[in-house]
């Protein structure tokens, strides 16, 4: 199969499982999942799905980098099998903590790539803040600030909202809310795509990470400690985190960029894979190759 951009659907890779110290880090057990392309000694790329997403969202990034680097795209805690975290509220550190040891329990010791997807997008600038000699480059896509700075009755209402889109269950989740996540005019194979993705999330997961966005941020908590150079690509028709707020992240951080490609939603990754492909290998190894 050919997405509507050109590029090839290839089948995504198998999911795979670790074991990591649950008491350490706040999880109910010790399992997590990820999937991973690739087997370069030289680079790694770890990539952190989105709110109601997960590693399938990746699909495109797994297979476009997986001949530069060896690429691991993880579920978070409470995501496609991954054990849920014990506190109902996790922190960004929490999360960001966990990330960590999934790279050590895979062997990763030295700076990786980050990228980020929307939420994932703020725990990518969480790591990167509390780790930077963890972090080489990163690209957060669907930019997100977190929520914070948009005040009281507006956090209010995105709570209440999630609680409400989630409470008929993943598969009433994909057929209301995915087609939010994509541009005007996205072709049926694309939002056919973000509907399995979302479909697969589970209540639980998503609601922690909800409740994760709420105190958070990313200008005033994360932004000013990152060192690692970071480009943020938000789509001009983002209707999640419209360009403003990845602007305003790209403006906060030492030496950030921002783009912002025409007629894509939330999803670069998804919706215009060959683009954001390029912007990816640009930014992460200097080329366009």
């Amino acid at each position: 199969m050919i997405h509507p951009d050109g590029t090839p659907i290839a089948p995504l890779p198998d999911l795979r499982f670790v074991g990591l110290d649950a008491t350490a880090l706040g999880l109910e057990g010790p399992r997590m999942s990820y999937m991973e392309a690739g087997e370069s000694t030289q680079r790694t790329v770890l990539c952190l799905h989105g709110i109601g997403a997960n590693a399938m969202g990746w699909r495109f990034i797994l297979a476009g980098l997986s001949s530069r680097a060896r690429v691991i795209a993880w579920n978070a805690p409470g995501y496609m099998l991954s054990d849920n975290f014990v506190a109902a509220a996790p922190t960004p550190g929490q999360y960001a903590e966990a990330a960590v040891a999934l790279l050590d329990a895979l062997g990763v010791r030295g700076p990786v790539h980050l990228l980020g997807s929307s939420f994932g997008s703020m725990l990518a600038a969480c790591l990167a803040a509390r780790h930077p000699q963890r972090v080489g480059r990163m690209v957060l896509l669907g930019t997100s600030r977190g929520q914070r700075w948009k005040g009281r009755e507006e956090r209010a209402r995105m709570l209440a909202m999630r609680e409400a889109s989630i409470a008929n269950g993943p598969l009433d989740l994909a057929a209301t809310r995915s087609g939010n996540l994509v541009a005007a005019g996205t072709p049926e194979p694309v939002r056919a795509l973000v509907r399995t993705m979302v479909a697969a999330t589970e209540p639980r997961g998503y609601l922690q990470a909800a409740r994760c966005t709420d105190p958070v941020d990313v200008v005033e908590d994360f932004a000013p400690r990152i060192t690692a150079p970071t480009l943020c690509v938000t789509g001009d028709s983002d209707g999640v985190n419209p360009p403003p707020v990845g602007r305003a992240v790209a403006d906060a951080i030492a030496g950030g960029r921002f783009v912002s490609p025409e007629k894509c939603g939330h999803l670069p990754e998804m919706e215009f894979p060959a683009r954001t492909l390029s912007l990816v290998r640009d930014h992460l190894f200097g080329d366009k190759t």
